[in-house]
């Protein structure tokens, strides 16, 4: 039997403890969202990134079927940011679509903020939310950065926490917004997020088919469970910005046929042959943008290229423009430090000490 004083005497070990960490629940991160602009924190993250001051590692992916025989499955991605102050950290985001019928958001999960000296765990933060907040707002740099920010009009396929999230975040980001299309598999979640968008201001519609809400959307959200592309290239209005969040919704024709096609990373494109694009570029039908000049369909720019004026944006063009934005862990990783930095200066979170 091991002796028990080398299990709790740490100086005789020479162990270093884990110290203490700070966890923000749900609605400590709520709280410092209200006085926090994610926008701008991913608008300056997608900077940084094409400026190549940014870590963003392979993620880690698990996948597995649940006694439901649901897809399910678990997902780590690090990150780190070396602007000043820097900011290293982890999300770790879990799903199965079977969790909407049980009442259950899709996706959850936990993000970690790393000391930058010694590598501790200083966070741990409920990342839910802050996975949607990431999400939507990677949409909404997208729409400036495409040059759609005058959209009058706003179609969402897909009504759960993401479809929520966009319609939120959107409805404040584009001013001239005057209508708003909706479509969902479930009609009384299409409802539901009809009523909370209804305030007089807006002429909102909930559609019978998916193709009739994305035919209504200058800009359109797709933010489904689909597994298999179903948007076909008439689909979207003439001129339109489909951002395909969920990244399963367009058929290979509908991809290759955009006018403009825009990322926010090149890599993690070519590295996830799940995905419809990264299936294309390994089939070698889609191409980098300096993919010299072959037969593929180049992507035309990234999202931090184009902000950093690295690309020039198309603008709004025919027959339509497509952002298909794989996900970056940096990004959440940065809304992690932004989220802790406001909770140390507030007093907000709970301390647990680890040991």
């Amino acid at each position: 039997m091991i002796d028990e004083r080398l299990w709790f005497d740490q100086a005789d070990t020479g162990l270093a403890g884990a110290g203490t960490v700070t966890v923000l629940s749900r609605d400590d991160v709520r709280g410092c969202l209200r006085d926090l602009d994610p926008v701008e924190v991913v608008r300056a993250t997608l900077a940084e990134h094409d400026r190549g001051r940014c870590v963003l590692p392979a993620e880690a992916y698990l996948r597995w079927e649940n006694a439901e025989g649901a897809y399910t499955r678990s997902i780590g991605m690090p990150g780190g940011v070396r602007s000043e102050p820097p900011s290293y950290g982890m999300k770790i985001i879990n799903a199965s679509v079977s969790n909407p019928a049980a009442g259950l958001d899709r996706a959850g999960g936990i993000g970690l903020c790393f000391d930058p000296e010694t590598a501790r765990i200083t966070t741990v933060l409920e990342a839910g939310l802050l996975s949607a907040v990431r999400t939507a707002a990677v949409s909404a740099v997208g729409v400036d950065a495409a040059g759609y920010d005058g959209a009058r009009s706003l179609a969402i396929v897909g009504c759960g926490a993401q479809g929520r999230m966009h319609a939120a975040l959107l409805r404040r980001r584009l001013p001239e917004l005057r209508a708003v299309s909706l479509f969902d598999r479930s009609p009384a979640a299409a409802r539901r997020l009809a009523a909370t968008l209804d305030h007089g201001d807006l002429q909102v519609t909930v559609h019978a088919e998916a193709r009739e809400a994305v035919a209504a959307g200058e800009v359109t959200v797709l933010t489904t469970t689909a597994d298999e592309g179903y948007v076909e290239p008439d689909w979207p209005r003439p001129g339109a910005l489909v951002v395909n969040v969920s990244l399963g919704d367009l058929t290979d024709a509908t991809l290759l046929g955009a006018a403009a096609l825009y990322v926010d990373d090149l890599d993690l494109v070519a590295d996830n042959p799940r995905r419809p694009l990264g299936r294309l570029m390994a089939a070698g039908l889609v191409a980098r943008p300096d993919g010299g000049g072959g037969p593929a369909r180049p992507i035309d720019a990234t999202l931090g290229g184009l902000l950093t004026g690295r690309y020039a944006a198309r603008g709004v063009a025919a027959p339509y423009v497509v952002l298909n934005p794989f996900g970056m862990g940096v990004l959440d990783v940065a809304l992690y430090a932004a989220v802790a930095a406001h909770a140390r200066r507030a007093g907000i979170g709970s301390p647990v000490r680890l040991g």
